[in-house]
Formats: structure tokens, C-alpha cells, sequence
């Protein structure tokens, strides 16, 4: 999957747009992040980036969710995230499925709005 695959997958899932807000040509962060807002109120659904050559999303999990998809290959604490409700999720190089993928999109979507 490349980056604008996930994009249109989280925006199949939710009612989202994308967002660049923090790709400021003057800073010297290279990574670009795209900020999956939900339509009705602009909050982060998910985070899109790309770090060493691995497409990444950041999802908001319930605590206990997020603890058990961590025991999968390729889910871990947020990156730049809280790490209590946040997961990040190495797209290309995990042991979840996309119907649960899927599933992390929805409630991430859930619980900001």
C-alpha cells in the first residue's frame, strides 16, 4: 500500500479530509505528515507519515484495545503520540490483517468525535 492508498482507505472508512498543518517548508523536519481530520468538528482522525522508509499511521485506540494490537508485529506505542490512546501502525510490515486495520480506522474515528 503507498500513501495515497491509505489516505483514500481512511477516507472510505470516515468522513475525513486531509490536512497538511505542520509541513512548513522553513523547518527542517523532512517528513511530511498528512492529518486526517473529520469533517464535522477538524479533529485528528489519523496521522500519515513516512520515517525511514515505512509508511506509518497513528491511531487513537481505547487503552485496552491498543494494548492488545501491540502484541502484533508492526503496532506500537505513538509515535510523537500520547502512548496510552495512540498506536502507530507500520502499514507494509505487520501481522494485522486490513479488516483490522479497518477496524482501528473506525474507532479512532469514534472516539474524536
Amino acid at each position: 500500500m503507498n500513501r495515497q492508498d491509505l489516505i483514500q482507505l481512511v477516507n472510505a472508512c470516515t468522513d475525513s479530509f486531509e490536512d497538511y498543518p505542520f509541513n512548513n517548508k522553513q523547518r527542517h523536519e523532512t517528513i511530511v505528515w498528512t492529518v486526517m481530520k473529520q469533517k464535522s468538528n477538524h479533529k485528528m482522525i489519523a496521522l500519515i507519515f513516512e520515517k525511514n522508509d515505512e509508511l506509518m499511521i497513528d491511531l487513537k485506540l481505547r487503552p485496552e484495545h491498543g494494548e492488545m494490537m501491540r502484541e502484533y508485529k508492526g503496532v506500537f506505542p505513538g509515535y510523537h503520540m500520547n502512548k496510552a490512546h495512540w498506536n502507530t501502525v507500520t502499514v507494509n510490515d505487520t501481522d494485522i490483517s486490513q479488516a483490522e486495520l479497518i477496524e482501528m480506522i473506525r474507532e479512532s474515528d469514534v472516539l474524536t468525535s
